[in-house]
């Protein structure tokens, strides 16, 4: 290949990796640009240019695509300042669904589930860079109230939330199905084992949704989330995830060990195991990330007053 042919080659990958809009503007300009510096290459050589003076300012240009990134930024499908976020619930992720692989007794296909798991939050996060980038006042920073905010009202409804929903609906499942479906509607099923009724597991779970409900009371007193209630919120969520996990799977009864089911009926426990599966696996990962806010966490102390002796 002569010189001619180098440069041309050149250009041309480069242009190829740019928008078609900008592809032959882009390459009139770069193709002027290569001509000119090698032309003052070789005066300073004193020797007409050849394809090794061709070949060493190329490399100097760099790769055809890092060339193209100059002319057109192609941002990154996850931008770097993602990076963080995503490695979070990428690991959480893993953990959730080693978890499960160990608990259920139906086959699971972990690597399967990892690289769908590991696929969908890549399209989340390049999807919500480009939301950033294409309405970029929308997306803006906005100052937060910080960790111990929690306005009464909303504590209020969660409070409430969390004692018609959780509480009493795992404290009297056929009670709370009466109240929400229509009469015709046969909830019998929902009736608990006298095994699972008297368990550990159950007085267990139920303890620990009542103190998830006290801490909420607390907020609501406060008028603020504090820090030992975060840290505190912390181990409830992983402590409820350990236990949702225990649903999903045969639980077996001290002594004896004989196992059982949560429910009387057979058709209501497969219903209700990948629920008892997937309220784990979400309260384990609000319990990793919160774990992780609660890590990188600052409480500074005051700032000294202007003009106070020091």
């Amino acid at each position: 290949m002569n010189v001619d042919e180098v440069v041309e080659s050149y250009v041309r990958d480069v242009a190829g990796c740019l928008p078609r809009a900008r592809r032959n503007d882009v390459a009139f300009e770069l193709r002027a640009l290569l001509d000119e510096e090698l032309a003052a290459r070789a005066r300073a050589a004193g020797r007409a240019p050849d394809k090794a003076m061709a070949m060493a300012l190329l490399r100097e240009f760099g790769r055809p695509s890092e060339a193209a990134q100059r002319y057109h930024d192609r941002p990154a499908l996850i931008d770097a300042a993602d990076t963080h976020h995503f490695l979070i619930w990428a690991v959480g992720g893993a953990v959730v669904f080693a978890v499960h692989g160990q608990v259920t007794p139906e086959p699971f296909n972990l690597d399967a589930a990892l690289l769908q798991w590991l696929g969908a939050l890549l399209l989340f996060f390049a999807l919500a860079g480009w939301l950033r980038r294409r309405s970029p006042g929308r997306f803006a920073w906005k100052p937060g109230h910080g960790p111990d905010w929690m306005p009464r009202t909303l504590s209020a409804f969660s409070l409430a939330a969390l004692l018609a929903f959780p509480v009493f609906m795992y404290a009297a499942p056929v009670t709370f199905a009466r109240l929400l479906m229509p009469s015709a509607v046969p909830v019998d099923g929902l009736a608990l084992t006298d095994a699972f009724a008297g368990s550990w597991q159950r007085g267990l779970t139920m303890a620990l949704l009542l103190v998830l409900a006290l801490q909420e009371a607390i907020t609501l007193v406060l008028g603020a989330r504090r820090w030992w209630l975060r840290r505190a919120g912390v181990v409830l969520d992983l402590a409820l995830a350990v236990m949702f996990f225990a649903h999903a799977s045969p639980m077996h009864r001290p002594g004896d060990g004989a196992s059982f089911a949560v429910f009387e009926s057979a058709h209501a426990n497969a219903v209700a195991a990948p629920v008892f599966m997937a309220v784990g696996g979400m309260m384990l990962l609000f319990g990793l990330y919160y774990a992780w806010r609660n890590w990188v966490e600052i409480r500074p102390g005051p700032a000294p007053l202007a003009g106070a002796p020091a």
